[in-house]
């Protein structure tokens, strides 16, 4: 259940996201760091990298609370990899692995009885697997690898052997969906009766195929009234079915928040492990080289596989925890604001408060400022705000 306190993780909780990028085809719609075609040499040697980067890490002073991995598709290497790396986690940090949210992403057909045993002997206690649609023939048009068949044996073989923290992600306003066939998804998801669910606008990323598709227009887009309908539909129906709408995109049943996401939307650190992983320690960004074969040499020749960074003043990072945090339907706490940066939420940001308050889209309590339902649907315009704003007190 929520905490009373308004807090999903503690003010000094980190966490480590580990960057697997194998996959069995790449989807229409993504532009992660994602490749194809490499078996199980390169997965043996890529392991030896992340070991390797993360015994060379710099640990931050706090809690770990979560570990990560994601993709490409985690769930296609064997399970000896991810054991050996969260070995080496638990090893450096103490931790019981039972005391930590261990997620893996599953692509579904990818796994079996024998290997999801495998994951959770090794302390995976989370699985987020990647439905995306339910209907088949959007499942080919994204080129994803499964049919909503291969969904409910996912499922079933994950709750066989003893998974009891199931997400699914799903998108809506593909290329040719109907609000019925939207319907149809979030009720089987339901149906399924996971313990999570993530719901995803499409977002078009230039130089997808996708991208390239609506260009010559093979493909066409719902109408943006229907995709705002999908939404709206679905946080309805979901709070009829007991869900927590507790981000603008991801509902959860009582005590499943997801630990990881938190991470990112209260701005608390996060390690990264992996090509092309983003990192941040609370006051530096940074983030790996993104080519496989560049990052695995380098790691293993002894050298930083840093690529870039970026400084995070003061300033930017009670904007970015603002903004962020508006996503929470808790919203921004305003003790856990005043314990971060020792000034009042209300007064750092008083101008834009008055004016988004007077807009009707957010409301202040004793305990949090938050956005109203109107706010809600206009999150990137509030967001924009804030990523513009000056503070007003020091």
């Amino acid at each position: 259940m929520r905490p009373d306190n308004l807090d999903l993780v503690p003010d000094d909780g980190f966490g480590v996201y580990v960057h697997i990028p194998f996959c069995q085809a790449r989807c229409t719609y993504c532009d992660f760091n994602t490749v194809t075609g490499m078996g199980p040499q390169e997965h043996e040697a890529y392991t030896r990298a992340l070991l390797r980067e993360w015994a060379d890490e710099s640990l931050p002073v706090g809690r770990l609370v979560s570990i990560y991995f994601g993709g490409g598709t985690p769930s296609l290497v064997d399970p000896r990899h991810l054991a050996a790396v969260i070995a080496a986690i638990r090893e450096r940090t103490g931790i019981e692995t039972d005391a930590v949210e261990i997620t893996v992403e599953v692509n579904p057909g990818t796994v079996d009885s024998e290997r999801l045993a495998r994951l959770r002997a090794a302390g995976v206690n989370r699985l987020s697997i990647g439905v995306q649609a339910w209907q088949n023939h959007h499942l080919e048009a994204l080129n994803r690898v499964h049919t909503r068949e291969d969904v409910v044996t996912t499922v079933a073989l994950a709750r066989a052997q003893g998974f009891t923290n199931l997400n699914c992600d799903a998108i809506y306003g593909l290329p040719g969906q109907t609000p019925d066939e939207w319907h149809e998804t979030v009720d089987a998801l339901i149906g399924l009766q996971v313990e999570h669910l993530s719901l995803y606008q499409l977002t078009v990323e230039p130089g997808t195929p996708l991208a390239r598709g609506l260009e010559h227009k093979r493909v066409v887009l719902p109408p943006e009234d229907w995709v705002w309908d999908m939404a709206d539909w679905a946080q309805a129906r979901l709070a009829k079915a007991g869900f927590d709408a507790y981000e603008i995109s991801n509902y959860a049943r009582p005590g499943y928040h997801s630990r990881h996401n938190a991470l990112y939307w209260y701005v608390n650190p996060y390690l990264a492990l992996g090509a092309g992983a983003h990192a941040f320690n609370g006051r530096r960004r940074w983030w790996n080289v993104r080519a496989i074969p560049r990052y695995v040499a380098s790691v293993l020749a002894g050298e930083d596989p840093t690529t870039g960074e970026e400084w995070v003043s003061a300033e930017e990072e009670m904007r970015e925890v603002v903004w962020l945090g508006l996503r929470l339907s808790q919203g921004v706490g305003r003790e856990r604001f005043y314990r971060r940066f020792h000034q009042p939420l209300w007064e750092t940001f008083r101008g834009i408060w008055d004016r988004l308050q007077q807009r009707g889209l957010v409301e202040s309590t004793d305990e949090a400022i938050r956005l109203t339902p109107r706010g809600r649907d206009v999150w990137n315009q509030v967001s924009q705000e804030f990523l513009d704003a000056k503070l007003e007190s020091g």
